[in-house]
């Protein structure tokens, strides 16, 4: 049952409201915003049309997350530069209360809003910077800027396309998740909380229209050579580079944002092979290759590794790389969860110190494959290994940002009978002119170059019930949308 209805004022089309936190609605028929107060239905223009991307939800589903019930009422999409995203507004328990829903690296990110917290000024803000809000925690993870470029459904407020939205993602310890929501600036700034989930507690009943492209498309048509390119993971990927020809494109946006040559040979291993780890089936989607110069000023030296990216429904992704001396099994890690309090030289984590090793950067040389964030040719990142052994915990930081994960040794014939590879593959030769162990900083270092890739934390528990108190649905909204996950 409606809570509000009336016309467009635009088009005269019905205009109804489903749930009382929500005061706008992108009118389906025009595509004007429609925001509803004391004086009726106002028009505050029309909204840009969305752009097909990669989706696994649409406008009008309904399911559970963690067992708690909702209903997707409406969509954001965003852009920080490299093609949008999206943010899914949704009603709560039936109704009773609105959060917001978000997809990014394998992993839902669910939030409420929460009122009367204290938060430090956006200037103030950096990664790694612990910030409590209420009785926990939280360490913040990104801090960045969005812009507003479309919308559809219902909204808890008007989202005017072209308004700048500053942000900072933040983490806590057992999977906890937060937005600083600051605005453009001129406006209080807004706090919401919640959980991260992984994939497979998350159930959709798809009742939100689909378009014949997501209903029917198989795989990915690339814009530069026409070949169709197998779809591995779904709707998740947002960019792929061409097996045929090369070209990275951007999924969305379907165009090729760079060139490369095309792969003269394939891939240690190859894209579409499936391996099982741990009883879990994996399917290899991507393999990247990045390099970094070593030495000193007057001796440097090009090195370079492999990095594959691997997928497994309801899991989400994994890497595995392969340096001049190992492969290496890379793991997410929640950066709450890490004593940073001597990072200069270790860092303690799950009761473990790792000494740090080295300091370089790592640039992005080829990319072949479906990837679920904004890749870029060149893309370089700042990365430290501490090492334990012939473990390594790694940091990467760029743009605003910081993530760690951590790396463990996986034996060349674990791998080969994993992907059903012969034992005498190119893949299970190393330079030999190296040291065996990863731990011996001569090594290059190679592994740490994964962590640009991986996800900032492991997802949390069942998190039944979470944000049972939250703010319900009334007729106004305060503050911002919450909605900001990083569109990595």
């Amino acid at each position: 049952m409606a809570v509000a209805q009336g016309t467009c004022p635009s088009c005269g089309a019905s205009i109804e409201f489903g749930v009382g936190s929500s005061i706008a609605k992108v009118c389906e028929y025009c595509r004007s915003t429609v925001v509803r107060s004391d004086r009726g239905l106002e028009n505050l223009g029309r909204c840009a049309e969305l752009v097909n991307t990669p989706s696994l939800i649409e406008v009008g589903d309904t399911g559970t997350l963690g067992g708690r019930p909702f209903r997707v009422m409406g969509r954001v999409q965003l852009n920080h530069g490299r093609g949008p995203w999206d943010e899914y507004y949704v009603s709560f328990d039936y109704g009773r209360s609105w959060g917001w829903l978000a997809y990014a690296q394998g992993q839902w990110y669910a939030t409420s809003q929460v009122s009367g917290l204290a938060v430090p000024g956006y200037q103030e803000l950096r990664p790694e910077l612990d910030v409590p809000l209420g009785q926990q925690w939280f360490r913040v993870a990104e801090v960045k800027s969005g812009t507003i470029v479309s919308a559809e459904g219902e909204l808890p407020e008007a989202f005017p396309a072209g308004f700048t939205r500053y942000y900072a993602d933040c983490y806590a310890a057992g999977g906890g998740f937060a937005t600083l929501d600051y605005g453009d600036g001129t406006k209080p700034y807004t706090v919401f909380i919640g959980y991260v989930f992984s994939e497979s507690q998350l159930k959709v009943e798809q009742q939100g229209p689909r378009s014949i492209h997501k209903v029917k498309a198989a795989s990915i048509k690339c814009a530069n050579c026409g070949g169709d390119v197998p779809k591995l993971s779904g709707e998740r990927a947002t960019r792929v580079g061409c097996p045929y020809c090369g070209a990275v494109n951007d999924i969305a946006l379907q165009q090729v944002v760079a060139q490369q040559e095309r792969l003269m040979q394939q891939p240690l291993i190859p894209i579409g092979a499936r391996g099982v780890f741990d009883g879990v089936e994996y399917i290899t989607i991507a393999s990247i290759r990045r390099g970094a110069m070593f030495g000193d000023d007057d001796d440097l030296e090009h090195f370079s590794w492999e990095e594959f990216l691997l997928w497994s429904e309801g899991i989400g992704y994994r890497w595995l790389v392969k340096d001049e001396t190992s492969w290496m099994w890379v793991m997410p890690v929640n950066v709450a969860e890490l004593d940073l309090s001597q990072a200069h030289a270790a860092v303690s984590w799950g009761g473990r110190s790792f000494a740090k090793r080295n300091a370089q950067d790592a640039t992005v040389e080829y990319v072949l494959g479906e990837v679920y964030w904004k890749v870029e040719l060149g893309d370089k990142v700042d990365v430290a290994d501490y090492v334990n052994g012939t473990d390594v915990l790694s940091r990467e930081s760029s743009d605003g940002e910081v993530i760690w994960s951590y790396s463990t040794q996986v034996p060349w014939p674990v791998l080969a009978q994993a992907f059903n590879l012969p034992l005498d593959s190119p893949a299970g030769k190393f330079d030999a002119s190296s040291s065996s162990s990863s731990s011996d900083s001569s090594s290059g270092g190679g592994v740490w170059g994964t962590i640009a890739l991986v996800v900032v934390l492991i997802a949390c528990g069942a998190c039944v019930g979470f944000l049972q108190d939250s703010d319900g649905g009334g007729g106004g909204v305060v503050g911002g949308s919450g909605v900001f996950t990083g569109g990595k």
